[in-house]
């Protein structure tokens, strides 16, 4: 009997110090490098528009391990044609959307709770373009034109330009539905084309225009602009995650500011098939590169710091988006920003 005894307490020692071997070697590998990737927490962020030099901080941010040193695994989604970052926001497809304010206001006025944690552009983007052998040359020379314009929100800033020269943009102008380049304009078949400065008003320079031939108006200094490329959240998602998000945000800044200082680089480290068309061409991408760094850096991105938001700036949004979108109404802007995220981000 005393040596069965003895067996089974030997016995109970063996599996006593196997499970201890096992909690061990679990809590190791717990925290081993192998295994780091389970503990971090995912963001995806969706893109106005797909992958370009636009958006080139978030991507150089990826793919410079920013966001991992964060702890964050980052997801980002391409924009396109047919996708509006506001509704894959509101779906639940997404924790974060680049996106215009205008764009946005339409589904806060319709009870949707979002807020804007982080300003990308400092100044808006649009121009409206003519050839001045079209004879404009003034605003007040666009009176009978037909101007291009883009839907979906698109259209707002030049919409309060026409307005502001004290025309009815149903009666007074012909407004023409216009494709996301510049022929139209170049074939004759509209007078002013909407163009971003990063973008579409170089595709005729890289033809061979020059600057000289255009007449340009921008609508940030007609006082027609609008907040564009602005970072989105719901609130609820940002009252559970508020670190989170800081650190998405500081890691969204510091590829920002080395985008910034190194456009030719990013350009490379996005990459791009440089040969799809002549948005994608590694010329315009750089010259895209160089544009959006003007327009992050601009006014308090200069002064503040990249995403800083402007109320001032946002109050005209909100304006302009209440006074031409019928949707847009009531809007409360102390509801839908926040600098809380930004002011942690930046410190």
């Amino acid at each position: 009997m005393e040596e069965k005894n003895s067996s089974n307490s030997l016995l109970i020692g063996v599996i006593l110090l196997l499970l201890v071997a096992a909690g061990v070697y679990f809590l190791f590998l717990k925290d081993s490098p192998e295994n780091e990737e389970e503990g971090k927490d995912t963001v995806t962020l969706q893109l106005k528009w797909i992958e370009q030099a636009q958006f080139m901080g978030f991507l150089v941010a990826r793919e410079l391990g920013y966001y991992e040193d964060e702890g964050i695994d980052i997801e980002i989604l391409p924009g396109g044609v047919g996708i509006n970052p506001i509704d894959v926001l509101i779906a639940g497809d997404a924790d974060v959307a680049v996106a215009w304010t205008g764009n946005v206001l339409p589904a806060i006025s319709q009870g949707e709770e979002l807020v804007n944690i982080g300003q990308g552009l400092q100044r808006s983007a649009m121009r409206l373009m003519a050839l001045k052998e079209s004879g404009i040359e003034n605003p007040e020379d666009i009176e009978g034109k037909k101007i291009g314009t883009w839907p979906g929100g698109n259209e707002l800033e030049p919409y309060a330009f026409i307005e502001m020269q004290g025309l009815d943009k149903d009666r007074d102008v012909t407004l023409v539905s216009q494709n996301f380049d510049m022929n139209q304009l170049l074939n004759g078949e509209i007078d002013l084309a909407s163009a971003m400065i990063y973008n579409e008003y170089w595709l005729p320079i890289e033809q061979g225009y020059n600057e000289d031939d255009f007449t340009v108006f921008d609508m940030e200094e007609e006082g027609a602009g609008m907040l564009q490329d602005a970072l989105f959240v719901k609130k609820d998602f940002l009252d559970n995650n508020e670190d989170l998000l800081v650190r998405f945000l500081r890691a969204s800044i510091k590829g920002w500011e080395y985008a910034i200082a190194n456009p030719e680089e990013a350009v490379d480290l996005m990459k791009l098939d440089f040969t799809a068309n002549d948005v994608t061409a590694k010329d315009h991408q750089i010259r895209m590169a160089q544009e959006t760094a003007k327009l992050y850096q601009s006014d308090d991105g200069a002064s503040k710091g990249l995403f800083y938001i402007n109320e001032e700036k946002l109050q005209q949004t909100v304006d302009i988006a209440t006074e031409y979108i019928e949707e847009v109404k009531n809007i409360d802007i102390s509801k839908i920003y926040t600098l809380s995220i930004w002011e942690k981000a930046i410190q």
